[in-house]
């Protein structure tokens, strides 16, 4: 019986440092993530589509045109997601 309650209390701790590990590699990806995801390190990656995207919002939002500047500015924003869905896509591969 009492080779019995060390066994068990052998398996709990291990079970105890495996949580532990698991937790703490979990905190690491998020952090990670967290990081990937802000606006500056968006606009690090993506100079080029960063820019597109602010002219085109700044033609879209200083037209005359309402109509005009909606398509414009949707035609971006399909273009955006397009993008990131590719990168998304090919990141995972």
């Amino acid at each position: 019986m009492e080779d019995d309650v060390e066994k068990i209390r052998g398996e709990l701790e291990k079970a105890r440092q495996n949580l532990q590990q698991t937790v703490t590699e979990v905190n690491r990806k998020v952090e990670s993530i967290g990081e990937q995801l802000q606006p500056t390190h968006l606009v690090e990656r993506n100079i080029g589509m960063s820019m597109w995207v602010a002219g085109v919002l700044g033609f879209a939002l200083g037209g005359a045109d309402g109509t005009l500047g909606a398509l414009v500015l949707g035609a971006v924003v399909g273009a955006a997601v397009n993008e990131a869905r590719h990168n998304a896509s090919s990141n995972s591969s």
